[in-house]
């Protein structure tokens, strides 16, 4: 049976909710950054000022120059999330599928929906309809088959018709629709991938598609693989709605965005000192470890690792180190790290074979650190690891 894939954009978000506040913005060169901070990056831009050359991760310096008329507003992250919420909220009417992305993009699977709100494209309609009157945001939908597709259908609106605000791609059409296009518009194609694929002539998706899978993983290893379904509209992977199961989260944000993978991965290692020490002062197991990167730009990208039960630092800085390196998808500075440990709960049968947990001198050692850092806090002392 096929699926039903809906995938709603508000494009650049944080600007369309302030002029929701602020009408005059609208039909102005808009951009959101942090005007005070030092290699501010553009988050978000209007049409009017990407059509003067603006873009989304431009140093702010070079954006103004491009254009000296251009409103900068500093980020309001409570007010995008409460409207993030809203939004939610209003398409929760559809399906409780939803698996929500950053502000303004979530994936629905309408699969089961079709008696209530009739066929993917009927009930997109009506999702657009009711964002614009109840939230006064203008969306564009994709539909389709599956999310890698339907993500496409719209961007590819957003780019060049976005005021159809609708592509729909019938099942078994995939390749058909993705062929003409750059091979730009993949998930996962970002600037290095995009310069080795220039330098094998290969500049659309129909080209790509007409490689065999062994030959791209030679050259890109295991994304090679994901690059081979890609170009032919292949993913299976499920609308994922966000687990509610509870958590211990650690953010670190960083003083000035930085990309030193390194300093990325001591103050990882520093979150999840302080994460684990939480989890023995509950008595509590994690079989669940996430990193999420938050980027100049005010991107995201996540990454999660499962687990077998786990309570002290040795047992997961190999899993947070790997974990980290999923997360930074991106050649671009990162302004703030958060881990989070999930599936929490006592532990339950046997714990891995060498679990230092199940060390006796081990778990002295750890009690002993935890009351230097309960006395002079978390920096005072700190597993040592390979650099």
């Amino acid at each position: 049976m096929s699926r039903t894939i809906l995938h709603i954009d508000v494009n650049d978000f944080p600007v369309a909710v302030e002029r929701v506040l602020e009408p005059r913005l609208r039909q102005r060169p808009v951009a959101v950054a942090v005007e005070s901070a030092s290699r501010a990056l553009v988050a978000a831009r209007s049409r009017e000022a990407a059509a003067n050359g603006v873009q989304r991760g431009m140093p702010l310096h070079q954006a103004l120059k491009y254009c000296p008329d251009l409103t900068v507003l500093p980020p309001n992250e409570a007010l995008y999330h409460r409207a993030t919420t809203a939004l939610l909220h209003l398409l929760g009417q559809f399906t409780p599928v939803i698996e929500p992305l950053r502000f303004g993009h979530a994936y629905l699977d309408l699969t089961g929906s079709g008696r209530l709100f009739g066929n993917g494209v009927d009930a997109a309609a009506r999702a657009q309809r009711e964002i614009r009157d109840r939230l006064r945001l203008d969306a564009v939908a994709g539909v389709a088959s599956n999310k890698l597709v339907s993500k496409v259908a719209s961007d590819v609106i957003t780019v060049r018709n976005p005021q159809t605000a609708l592509c729909d791609v019938h099942y078994g059409e995939e390749q058909r629709f993705l062929a003409p296009l750059p091979v730009g518009y993949l998930p996962g194609v970002q600037k290095t991938i995009r310069a080795q694929l220039t330098e094998l002539n290969i500049h659309r998706i129909r080209e790509l598609a007409g490689i065999k899978s062994e030959h791209l993983q030679m050259v890109f290893g295991r994304f090679g693989l994901l690059l081979f379904q890609r170009a032919r509209g292949i993913d299976e992977r499920p609308v994922m709605p966000p687990r509610r199961s509870p958590e211990i989260v650690e953010t670190v944000e960083l003083a000035d965005d930085g990309n030193d993978y390194e300093a990325l991965r001591r103050l990882t290692f520093a979150l999840l000192a302080r994460a684990t020490r939480r989890l023995r002062r509950d008595r509590l197991f994690t079989r669940h470890l996430g990193v999420e990167i938050l980027y100049g730009d005010h991107r995201r990208d996540t990454a999660q690792t499962r687990t077998a039960a786990a309570q002290t630092d040795a047992d997961l800085l190999a899993v947070a180190e790997t974990t980290l390196g999923k997360a930074l998808a991106r050649r671009v500075r990162v302004r703030k790290i958060t881990l989070r440990l999930g599936g929490l709960g006592p532990a339950s049968g046997q714990l891995g074979l060498f679990a230092a947990t199940e060390n006796p001198k081990y778990a002295a050692l750890t009690g002993a650190m935890d009351k230097i850092r309960d006395r002079f806090g978390d920096a005072a002392i700190r597993f040592g690891y390979a650099a």
